[in-house]
Formats: C-alpha cells, sequence, structure tokens
C-alpha cells in the first residue's frame, strides 16, 4: 500500500487572502516589509482531505441548521484514545468556540469577578489577557530557568502563592507555550495535587498535545490521578495540530461529573457548544483522515528545527536555543547580546528584516527572548536564519545600525514622467530608507523625484522592490516602478532571462521583457494581478459587498467613488472633464478621506471612447504624478465593471500611454509600458 508524501516545501503565497501574519505586521511592527515568523499558525496548505471535505459539504448547496452527528464526538474520543492513549467517553467532550473563548468561558463559569488566576510566565500572552479582560486577577508563579536553558515549576512559590492569594483556578499550559516542554507525569501529578487540596479548578490548556517531536509522548494532565481527573478542565484544538485555525474550532474534555455536568448545562443554555458547519466537517475530516499528513508534517518541522539547531550552534552560538519537545516554534535566547528589549526588537526589525514574537509579551520573564515561528517552508526558516546572523555581527557587542555610507550610487529612472531615484541594495544594504527617500527626492536640493526604490536581493523570486514615496511612507507596488526595476536588472545582466519575478508588498509579480533592437529594455509587461473590490481587503470603510461609484462626502460637495485594490488602494472618480484644477482640489482631501484607514491613491478618469480612457493620476504620499501603473489598472477595472469600456484598454497619462488588458483564463490585469534610465549618479548624504 503506497502512503501519499505531502510536499511542505511548497511556498504559498499569503497577501490578499486576510493572513493576520500579513494584515497586522505594520501595526505591531510598523512595517510590512518583513519576513513574518511570528504568529503561531502553519504556511502549510491544509491536509486535502479537509478541503475535499469541505468543499463536498459546500456542494450541496444548503447551509441550514445542523444536528452535530454522534460520529463527530466519535472522532475527538478515537483520536485521543489512538494518539495519547487516554481514554475518554464520548459524553466527556463538548465543543468550544475557540480555545482563547474557551479560556474565557471557563473563566466566567468557574471564577467570579475579583478572584485570582495563577499563571507561570513566560507563558501564553493571551494568559494574562483573558484574565484581566474578563475582571479577574492574574497571579504570576514564574518558571524558574536553569542555567543549561531548561525551565522547571517553582512548587515553593506555588504553594507561597497559594496561602496569600487563595486563587479560585489555575491556568495550565501542556504542552507549555512559548517553551515547548512537555511536563513529565511527576509534574503534572504534583501541581495536580497542590490544587486538589485548596479547591483550585485547574484549566490545562493543551492546544499543542498533537505537536510532539522527538519522539516524545504527550502526557494529558487529567491523566496522571484520580486528583487530576477530579479538578482538570482539558482545553484542546484541531487548529494547530492540522493549521485549520481560521475555522474556529476547539474542544473540552472534563473526567469529574461534578465539574462536567453544570458546566456542559451552563454552555448548551445559550449554545456556546454548538459547533458551525465547517467547524463539524473539518475537525471530523482531520481526526478520521489526516493523520498521515500530521506524521509527515512533524517530521518536516522537527527536520526545521536540526537545521536551526545546526545553523545558530555554527553560525551564531551566542543566541541560546533549547530544542523544543512540541510545537513549531523555537524560544530563543538573546541575552549574552546585553542588549535591552527594546534594542533586541529594533535590531531584529531593521537590521534583520525580521517580525518574531516579542519575548515581553508572554510576562517580563521574557525579556531578553524572542519566538520565532519554523512552521513554514525550509527555505524561509533558511532565510529567517540568516536574516537573523546579519542582524548581529558576531565580533561585535554593541550590534549598532550600520552607518550611513559616505556616498550612495543611484540611477533615475521613470515610466511615463513617475521618476524615481533607484539604488542597488542586491550587495549593499542600507539603512534608513524611509529618510533616505525624503532627502533624495527633494527637486531642489536632492536628486528630485517621486521617490526611492530600492531593489533588494529576493530568497522567493528574482528581485525584492521596496518603494518610498517621496514624504517617507512605503507604498506596496508601484506599476511604473516595477517595469524600471526589471528594466534595471535585465539591462545590468543581474537576471539574464525575459520572464522576470520581483518581490513586492502585494506579492510576488511577474514581468516580461521586450527589448529594443539594441538589445536593451525597451517596453515591460507586468502581471498586476487580480483588482480587488472587497472593502475589508481594499482596504476602504464601506457596508456591502463592494464600493462602486459610491458617494463620497467632501467640504466642497459630494462625487462618486469606486473603490479598488491593485495590492494598493485606490479611488476611482470618473470625471467629463479635468477642468477648475480638480485634480489639484480633491486629490488631496480624497487620498486622506476618512473612508480610507491607510490612505488611497485617486484617479480622476475620462472615458474617452471604448477602448480609451484620460487619466490624472494623485498619488498618496507623492501628490500629482505623470503616471501611475497601478492607478491605470484601477481604472480599467473600474472603466469595465460600470460599463463604460470595454477591454482592451489604452490609458493616457500626462507621461505617454499604458496598454491594459485582461488575461481570461486568470483574469488577472497585464499592463505594458515603457522604462527609461534617465542618468546615474552619486550621492553623498553628508553634504
Amino acid at each position: 500500500m503506497n502512503t501519499v508524501s505531502y510536499n511542505f516545501d511548497c511556498v504559498v503565497d499569503r497577501h490578499n487572502t486576510c493572513s493576520t501574519k500579513l494584515e497586522e505586521m505594520a501595526i505591531k511592527f510598523g512595517s510590512r516589509d518583513l519576513l513574518p515568523l511570528w504568529i503561531a499558525d502553519m504556511d502549510f496548505e491544509a491536509c486535502p482531505c479537509i478541503l475535499e471535505a469541505l468543499r463536498h459539504r459546500l456542494d450541496h448547496g444548503v447551509l441550514g441548521y445542523t444536528t452535530v452527528p454522534e460520529t463527530f464526538w466519535e472522532s475527538i474520543s478515537s483520536w485521543m484514545l489512538r494518539r495519547h492513549g487516554w481514554k475518554v467517553n464520548t459524553d466527556e467532550i463538548t465543543f468550544l468556540p475557540g480555545l482563547k473563548k474557551g479560556l474565557g468561558l471557563c473563566i466566567n463559569f468557574f471564577t467570579r469577578p475579583g478572584d485570582s488566576i495563577i499563571i507561570q510566565p513566560p507563558v501564553y500572552h493571551s494568559f494574562h489577557s483573558v484574565i484581566e479582560g474578563n475582571g479577574r486577577r492574574v497571579v504570576n508563579n514564574p518558571l524558574v530557568m536553569g542555567e543549561d536553558g531548561h525551565y522547571r515549576m517553582d512548587f515553593d512559590g506555588l504553594s507561597e502563592l497559594i496561602r496569600h492569594e487563595r486563587p479560585a483556578m489555575m491556568f495550565l499550559c501542556n504542552p507549555h507555550n512559548p517553551i515547548g516542554l512537555q511536563w513529565d507525569a511527576d509534574t503534572l501529578r504534583r501541581v495536580a495535587s497542590i490544587c486538589h487540596s485548596h479547591g483550585i479548578t485547574l484549566v490545562s490548556d493543551e492546544i499543542y498535545s498533537d505537536m510532539m517531536l522527538n519522539g516524545k509522548k504527550h502526557i494529558p494532565t487529567a491523566s496522571v490521578s484520580e486528583e487530576a481527573a477530579e479538578i482538570t478542565v482539558t482545553l484542546g484544538a484541531p487548529s494547530k495540530t492540522f493549521n485549520i485555525p481560521g475555522i474556529v474550532s476547539a474542544w473540552t474534555i472534563v473526567k469529574s461529573a461534578k465539574l462536567r455536568e453544570p458546566f456542559f448545562n451552563w454552555l448548551s443554555a445559550s449554545e456556546f457548544n454548538t459547533p458551525p458547519i465547517a467547524a463539524i466537517v473539518a475537525t471530523q475530516a482531520a481526526y478520521t483522515g489526516a493523520e498521515t499528513w500530521l506524521d509527515q508534517a512533524l517530521q518536516y518541522l522537527q527536520g526545521n528545527i536540526e537545521y536551526a539547531d545546526s545553523f545558530l550552534k555554527n553560525e551564531l552560538d551566542k543566541v541560546g536555543f533549547t530544542i523544543p519537545d512540541a510545537t513549531f516554534a523555537i524560544w530563543l535566547n538573546f541575552r549574552k547580546f546585553n542588549l535591552s528589549q527594546e534594542e533586541l526588537v529594533s535590531t531584529l526589525i531593521r537590521r534583520g528584516r525580521l517580525a518574531l514574537s516579542d519575548g515581553v509579551s508572554f510576562g517580563n520573564e521574557g525579556t531578553g527572548f524572542m519566538r520565532m515561528n519554523i512552521g513554514t517552508p525550509r527555505p524561509i526558516v533558511e532565510e529567517g536564519l540568516h536574516r537573523l546572523k546579519e542582524a548581529f555581527s558576531p565580533a561585535s557587542e554593541t550590534h549598532l545600525m550600520n552607518p550611513v555610507p559616505a556616498d550612495i550610487k543611484f540611477v533615475k529612472m521613470h515610466g511615463l514622467g513617475n521618476d524615481f531615484v533607484y539604488v542597488d541594495c542586491m550587495e549593499r544594504p542600507l539603512d534608513n530608507l524611509p529618510q533616505l527617500a525624503v532627502d533624495m527626492s527633494r527637486r531642489h536640493v536632492g536628486v528630485g523625484a517621486d521617490g526611492i526604490i530600492a531593489i533588494l536581493p529576493s530568497t522567493m523570486a528574482d528581485c525584492r522592490m521596496r518603494i518610498f514615496n517621496a514624504d517617507g511612507s512605503e507604498a506596496q507596488m508601484c506599476g511604473n516602478g516595477i517595469r524600471c526595476v526589471a528594466k534595471y536588472i535585465y539591462d545590468n545582466k543581474i537576471v539574464q532571462k525575459k520572464h522576470i519575478s520581483v518581490e513586492t508588498l502585494s506579492g510576488i509579480k511577474t514581468v516580461e521583457i521586450h527589448p529594443g533592437i539594441d538589445g536593451m529594455t525597451d517596453t515591460v509587461t507586468v502581471d498586476m494581478g487580480l483588482p480587488i473590490m472587497s472593502p475589508a481587503a481594499i482596504p476602504v470603510t464601506f457596508e456591502g459587498n463592494s464600493m462602486i461609484e459610491s458617494p463620497v462626502k467632501l467640504t466642497s460637495g459630494e462625487v462618486r467613488v469606486t473603490a479598488i485594490s491593485m495590492g494598493n488602494p485606490h479611488g476611482v472618480v470618473f470625471v467629463d472633464s479635468f477642468n477648475d484644477s480638480i485634480v489639484e482640489n480633491l486629490g488631496p482631501e480624497l487620498e486622506k478621506h476618512e473612508i480610507w484607514p491607510e490612505k488611497a491613491n485617486i484617479e480622476f478618469v475620462r472615458v474617452d471612447s471604448d477602448n480609451t480612457l484620460s487619466m490624472r493620476a494623485w498619488e498618496r504620499g507623492a501628490g500629482e504624478t505623470m503616471a501611475c501603473g497601478t492607478g491605470a489598472c484601477a481604472a480599467a477595472a473600474a472603466a469595465v465593471t460600470t460599463g463604460r469600456a470595454k477591454w482592451p484598454l489604452t490609458v493616457r497619462l500626462i507621461g505617454g500611454n499604458l496598454s491594459i488588458d485582461i488575461d481570461k483564463k486568470t483574469g488577472h490585469l497585464m499592463m505594458t509600458g515603457p522604462a527609461v534610465t534617465v542618468f546615474s549618479g552619486t550621492y553623498y548624504p553628508s553634504c
């Protein structure tokens, strides 16, 4: 019998999927241009059997009220016995609408406002927030870290804490997040005995119980003794195990009838324990059909951890690291660098271009630590570790930022007059690009441009581009800019092929070079991807499926706006003419209007014929520009959507014309236009 082999090396682009790790990165870390190895989900595609089960159910077409089948509970019970040797009856299980919500439900049922609850930091950050958010008090019994980096529970401290605080509940993390430690049976029996003797309900978060590594076995807390079974409420979920946290499904197992019956009745009264259709289907499919997928995923994760262990020992041995028993994260100790937490985080962001989970978020005991998610294809793990090495020079004890070079080589290029200064960072990284953009973009005392574009190496494409407007703000994508990037790397023989991939903040874009008779780039066709009209993805504040010619109030009156994203937000306004300085008068106010959470580029568009548009572009952070490639695509999509025009389209801009067409197979917009080198030079920041 052949076993199916799953490919965990496949890199999946998660842009434009409302992925938290990408969508919230700028808010948490101050930049979108980081390698996101922070939030605890994996980048692996879910097991095909789960996806097929969901598709099959949706194909039925009716999504009415659903009764939970007995096979749902049996799938969980069978999994517990098969995977962990723990016999659980189906009547001892009920559904929870997510594990964190389950923590909140336990707090609200088993404790009263003002009660204290014990946690053991460094620990899952939501323990703290869910306790305080529900009007209870957090009392800390920190874990003790030995000189070898291993942790243990402080039982003397626990007993003293209980004597003074008289807690009603204790949260236990088993396996422990972020450390990845599976508690042994003796430790679990001892903590359960202490809680039992003081009448403390023990809530055991076992969401990582299925993610065991190194041949380790999970030990369910409630299974270690009769005392443990009498006081333990076990919480778990298939979400981490099978990488389906977006399908909110969790469960609780309560062995004690004294705890279980009133708790389950309370959950039932408000239907907290009623799973939706997707949770039923995905959970049952996972527990009955995805075990082989999980075994291979764990084997792959083990390889990632072994790679990280070897890399750190050989390349960055000042970073402390203990191989975890479980989870897909590693707990990294940077204390030997003698940096403050702020300096540590800043160094990783600015020099390493890494987004890791801040150790302090797990409690003050996490000072000097960071958590790194390695639940991702190995090339990304490798890139993350190399960035870690770049962030810390082994010969340096201070790890100061790279000083600004005394001179910076640049090339001035434009696409239809949308001009940028291009700096080659393929082998020479530059710090503080936002300020450099402000300085170099000045028309009279700088080079003069709409901004700067840095061309950098990429592990996922032929190169990577970062775009900084003249005001220092960073843009996700620039259609004119990407054509010039392609011209630069092709003409300078950095990449010697006509089909080139470029990594941007809005995903990987593919371009095709069209050389002239001299062999140099003449025009470039860019696959600009799908026009996005979902308000949340643009983003724009609008109630409805799409914002098409919707009225927007301005100080001077009202205009109708169509909102579209081409990797960056656009507002398209159709006009009869460009008279009365409409661009200068309306552009600034529309760019910063409250409907745009991240501001927006504004296009004023006149329809000249079925296949021709004229457009003026007001770009966020730059003002009016001679051309905007993403704006031209947004304008074309808006014109076709509203029935004003047909594919293909020529968009006339101040700087020249762009050709926009649609790939009928994919729905992607294909933009073709010129890229021109103006001059090259040297910029002296100190002057």
